[in-house]
């Protein structure tokens, strides 16, 4: 994946200029100190600044200043001990040059007003982390593998003036903000005045040493230095050769020095773009400008759309996955769900819009009700940790939202329906299964909400139809020829038949009960029921608890239950699951028109 992302978008981040223009300042102090430590002051709140044209200035200082991830922070791990408390520094200083100091104002006592702040070391202590600091920029190009990468290193001599320099800058600044009372986290960064091409210099020496998963095992080959990928790639030094089973490559790559800061541009710019978002949609002639507010910038248009992951622990943003699909379009072919379990089935919704699909399948299978305001399906594959995990679902829901969210991202996103439709049965049985028990549980209506979520099932087998078959007419037929068997005492004949007329008759026995708990136990074993046998074991079971409610004279029940008892279908359960669920939730041959389905009743004949 590395390769094709640098061939489809490598041109357009050769420098950096598309990653300035879309960057922001964070929240925070920033202070710009020239050679007589006065100071310029800018506050940014909310992505909004009190200065603008000092903004300017330090933007693109700002950019060429922070280091690449937590991971890649220099070391600064000094520690003290002070009346029997130990402080240390390690990683509290977050930028990479002589001419920046970038930290939180959490670390630094005196600062935040915070009860119970662990991180704060005393200023004096912070002051020999930054001579620390200072130490690590020294050290930078020393190895022989980092001499490779870069053509010039700090001077013992820099190092001290500009050490100097910044540790009286410290001080200012710490008296600027020791009174300010500060009760909310922020950055504290300092800026030595500089032209903006120091800061581009002085910037090359640590991100050209850091920008490899690690420096141990560059090359050098016909001039250029290839090394281990930074980016979607976990370099493991014990076991080079190790399957990464987390990747969904099996061998990791190099890459060139050259294309590995190219990389590093598009991951800046992704990260700068990605709140909020993991699923960018690129056109082809897209020029990176931000990213498309709407749906009009990429319609019919070739694009690329990336599934981006950005870790909550480090921030570091990865690329999952990208597809490329030509003309893109949220129009789709009509799509169209009935209730397919009445005799003739009236068009409950249709659609041409692949959102509107979404939220319909959303509201049917997973939402609390048809008119929610929360997509769980498209928060699934966004940020299933903090939207789904946490969130009001049932635990079979959030299950099957965490198993099957890629599935529900390539249909409705990628306009790849493959793995969906492959996996289709398997969702919608687990559905139906659960929303059926459900119901019972909480003492609802349990019929209309399985029936509206088999109905949606259905509706995409049909739309799909990868078997050819005509699933409405199938039901259909299949209802009019147990209307006749039932009612006329004929013989089952075929398997469908069987599995549709067991789903009846567990329903009308079912039905017989006046205790809802109950219901609950019993109609859990029979709809997971995943044998011939463990099907009708639970059949006699509902029957004996029953019997005494049902007329011993009613022949069209007992025809039918004979037939379930004594035959042996050749299908298997699995094969059949869409047949007995259809029986189980279609409307009940052994009542009455007049009778309601959900009081249970006697026929007398």
């Amino acid at each position: 994946m590395t390769y094709d992302l640098l061939k489809i978008f490598g041109k357009y981040f050769q420098d950096e200029k598309v990653v300035i223009d879309s960057y922001e300042l964070t929240d925070g102090y920033y202070y710009v100190i020239d050679e007589n430590n006065n100071f310029e002051k800018l506050q940014v709140l909310n992505n909004e600044s009190d200065n603008y044209e000092l903004e300017k200035y330090i933007k693109i200082r700002d950019f060429y200043s922070k280091y690449i991830n937590s991971n890649k922070a220099l070391d600064t791990s000094y520690k003290e001990k002070i009346d029997g408390k130990e402080y240390t520094m390690l990683k509290k200083i977050c930028s990479n040059n002589i001419y920046t100091l970038f930290f939180k104002n959490k670390c630094v006592e005196g600062i935040l007003n915070k009860k119970d702040n662990k991180d704060a070391v005393p200023a004096e202590v912070f002051k020999n982390g930054i001579n620390k600091y200072y130490d690590s920029l020294l050290k930078l190009g020393n190895s022989a593998k980092e001499k490779m990468l870069i053509k010039e290193k700090y001077t013992e001599n820099e190092i001290e003036i500009y050490r100097g320099k910044m540790l009286k800058a410290f001080d200012v600044i710490y008296d600027d903000l020791k009174g300010q009372d500060m009760q909310k986290e922020n950055w504290i960064k300092i800026f030595l005045k500089k032209d903006i091409e120091e800061y581009k210099r002085v910037s090359e020496i640590y991100i050209k040493t850091k920008l490899f998963n690690t420096n141990n095992d560059n090359i050098e080959l016909n001039g250029k230095i290839y090394g281990s990928n930074n980016y979607n790639h976990n370099f493991n030094n014990d076991k080079p050769y190790l399957e990464l089973k987390s990747t969904n490559y099996k061998v990791s790559s190099f890459v060139s020095d050259e294309d590995i800061k190219i990389l590093n541009n598009l991951y800046i710019w992704l990260h700068n773009n990605a709140i909020g978002k993991s699923i960018f949609k690129l056109p082809e002639d897209w020029r990176f400008n931000g990213i498309p507010k709407d749906e009009q910038d990429i319609k019919d248009k070739n694009t690329y759309i990336l599934k981006v992951v950005i870790n909550k622990k480090n921030k570091k943003i990865t690329i999952d996955d990208y597809r490329y699909t030509s003309n893109y379009n949220t129009k789709i072919r009509k799509f169209i769900c009935k209730d397919y379990l009445e005799k003739e089935p009236k068009i409950i919704f249709e659609i041409e819009n692949i959102y509107d699909l979404n939220w319909y399948t959303n509201n049917i299978w997973f939402a609390e009700n048809e008119k929610s305001s929360k997509n769980y399906i498209r928060d699934s594959y966004y940020d299933f940790d903090l939207k789904i995990s946490k969130s009001i679902l049932s635990n079979w829901k959030k299950e099957l939202l965490k198993q099957y969210n890629n599935l529900f991202l390539e249909l409705f996103e990628q306009e790849q329906p493959n793995n969906f439709t492959n996996k289709l049965d398997e969702i919608a049985i687990r559905i139906i299964e659960n929303m059926y028990i459900d119901n019972l549980k909480q003492n609802k209506n349990y019929i209309h909400n399985p029936r509206k979520a088999f109905n949606l099932w259905i509706a995409y087998k049909q739309y799909f139809n990868k078997k050819g078959e005509d699933e409405e007419m199938k039901i259909n037929n299949l209802q009019e020829q147990c209307e006749k068997i039932v009612n006329e005492g004929r013989k089952i004949e075929t398997d469908e038949q069987y599995y549709y007329l067991a789903g009846q008759v567990a329903y009308y026995l079912l039905s017989r009960s006046k205790a809802d708990k109950l219901m609950q136990d019993v109609t859990e074993p029979f709809t997971r029921a995943n044998t011939a046998k463990k099907l009708k074991d639970e059949i006699k079971f509902l029957y004996e608890k029953y019997k005494y409610d049902i007329y011993l004279n009613y022949p069209k029940f007992n025809n039918i239950m004979s037939e379930i008892l004594l035959q042996e279908p050749e299908g298997k359960v699995k094969d059949n699951k869409e047949l007995i669920l259809a029986g189980l939730l279609a409307n009940n041959l052994f009542y009455s028109k007049q009778e309601n389905l959900n009081n249970g009743g006697n026929e007398n004949e």
